[in-house]
């Protein structure tokens, strides 16, 4: 049985354990020799911290961890060089003056390995830098190499932004001063921030992130999985009782699809892939191992209409690949494709835009998933809904239950009180949207007709149901909109029964306060 390397993030401890390895030293080897300053982002939990080990086992000279792997038959020199090694991925930064301890302890470290004693007497940690990069130099003869593992994070969870954005300006000007100090330098993330000298100015890191020769640098491709686990494979479709086949179309549906150029090559889900290869099991692991909150809770906040997410949205490919969060004031979708929550389909060439939709089923469910317990303000057995009893009072057809649910839903949202009507009205119909979203059921928000277009329609099995929703207007205006303009027109020849449903919200007492509904004849 395979050792997979779940959990283990450095390179070393994963060749000491044994663990499979998929090799990509090849890429390590193109990025030591072919450049200096990089800047990669890819979703959490894709392998960039693997990577960043990786780089440093290397730069340290460490041949004996890349035995029997590609770059040994590149790589002929081996020198052993000054690495800092800055890991941020994980840490309280909520809390004052965590950005600052921890990059001093970094810097504690590199200074007693490469020069004795730590040269903390400092507190300008860019003057600190400076110092300690010189003194190296002249003591070993050799340039340092800086690898910086997820560097937004501290500032995507700062309750101090402007503070740590200003220890940031200090510390990464050095990178840009005493340029001839570095080797090699590499940063990760999931984004790029504005005004942290990092990316304004000259000298800017080169951004691989949507570099077609990088596409695949994390991440499993399909012909990494088949060469490394075939018989891991053919043994879960041996279990489930299906072909070799239809176990691959199965881990393609629920893991496959993320892709970072239009000539790429489309990779999995590293971490999704070996859980379900070693639990031979199809789960959403995505949202078992947590998602971003302060996303989440931007999206809330935000004018952003998230039933747009059900189809696939065109986006320009250089807004993409220039794009710098900047207090989290700017559009959405850019960090929703850097989240790893949308992923680019295809490209129009005429525009230049980018189509991007969700990677995969798993990434899907768990985006709608996250967004409706922030939305309900509670998970569902603390509110009292209960996703079961909506289904079956659905599948019945028993719309005064279905009413009666989502009137006991709303009582449980919270709203902000200085919203407009419009948002009033877009919160009302995205949770109706999250709810059968997350049923599994059929649902078109605004679908279109040729005499206008319904708020939502809702299908299964045995029912359509054909909902308008109006603000501060009755219920019958409502339902009278939906026979003026037939909207069940378009199900005559269904067998299915249709109802026809008109909804009056109040945008005072912020619910339902009436309903009617008729079976279309």
């Amino acid at each position: 049985m395979l050792n997979y390397p779940i959990g283990i993030q450095s390179f070393e401890d994963l060749r000491n354990s044994k663990c499979v390895y998929v090799d990509k030293t090849d890429y390590v080897y193109n990025l030591a020799y072919h450049g200096k300053t990089y800047f990669l982002a890819r979703p959490r939990r894709f392998g960039k911290s693997l990577l960043c080990t990786t780089l440093r086992s290397f730069f340290e000279g460490k041949k004996e961890l890349f035995e029997g792997l590609k770059i040994c038959e590149l790589e002929k020199n081996w020198i052993k060089y000054p690495v800092l090694h800055i890991p941020l991925a994980s840490g309280n930064f909520a809390k004052q003056g965590t950005l600052y301890k921890r990059l001093s302890k970094c810097l504690s470290k590199y200074e007693k390995q490469y020069l004795g004693a730590t040269n903390d007497n400092e507190d300008d940690l860019g003057i600190r830098l400076q110092c300690d990069v010189e003194e190296v130099f002249d003591k070993t003869g050799l340039q340092t190499v800086m690898i910086v593992d997820e560097y937004d994070n501290p500032l995507i969870n700062s309750k101090h932004l402007e503070e740590d954005k200003e220890i940031y300006r200090g510390f990464f000007t050095v990178l840009k001063d005493y340029d001839e100090y570095f080797r090699f330098v590499f940063l990760t993330g999931v984004t790029k921030f504005a005004k942290t000298s990092i990316f304004s100015g000259n000298n800017q890191p080169d951004d691989i992130s949507l570099d077609p020769n990088f596409s695949a640098i994390c991440g499993i491709t399909h012909e990494e999985m088949m060469s490394y686990f075939s018989d891991e494979i053919k043994a879960f479709a041996d279990k489930k009782k299906i072909s070799t086949e239809q176990m691959v179309a199965l881990l393609n549906k629920w893991y496959d699809c993320y892709l970072f150029h239009e000539d790429g090559i489309k990779v999995f889900n590293p971490v999704s892939l070996f859980n379900a290869l070693k639990k031979t099991d199809l789960q959403n692991y995505w949202y078992e191992t947590g998602t971003p909150t302060v996303l989440i809770k931007r999206i809330k906040n935000s004018t952003f209409d998230i039933t747009s997410l059900k189809g696939d949205i065109e986006y320009p490919k250089d807004k993409l690949k220039d794009y710098k969060d900047d207090e989290f004031r700017t559009d959405i979708v850019p960090l929703l494709y850097y989240s790893g929550y949308l992923t680019i389909k295809s490209f129009i060439e005429e525009g230049r835009l980018y189509v991007l939709g969700f990677p995969d089923y798993e990434v899907e469910t768990s985006f709608f998933n996250s967004l409706a317990e922030e939305f309900y303000g509670a998970p569902s057995e603390q509110n009292g809904f209960n996703y079961s009893d909506f289904l079956y009072d659905f599948h019945k057809g028993d719309i005064e239950s279905v009413i009666e649910r989502m009137k006991a839903l709303f009582c449980t949202l919270p709203y902000a009180t200085d919203k407009s009507l419009r948002l009033i009205e877009r919160d009302f119909q995205n949770v109706i949207y999250l709810v059968f979203t997350i049923l599994g059921e059929f649902i078109i928000s605004e679908a279109h007709f040729s005499k206008g277009r319904a708020d939502s329609i809702l299908i299964n099995k045995e029912y359509v149901c054909l909902f308008e929703f109006k603000i501060d207007q009755d219920a019958q205006t409502a339902l009278a909109q939906i026979n003026t303009k037939n909207y069940a027109g378009r199900f005559k020849m269904d067998n299915r029964k249709v109802i026809k449903i008109g909804v009056s919200f109040s945008s005072a007492e912020k619910n339902i306060v009436d309903w009617v509904a008729e079976e279309d004849k």
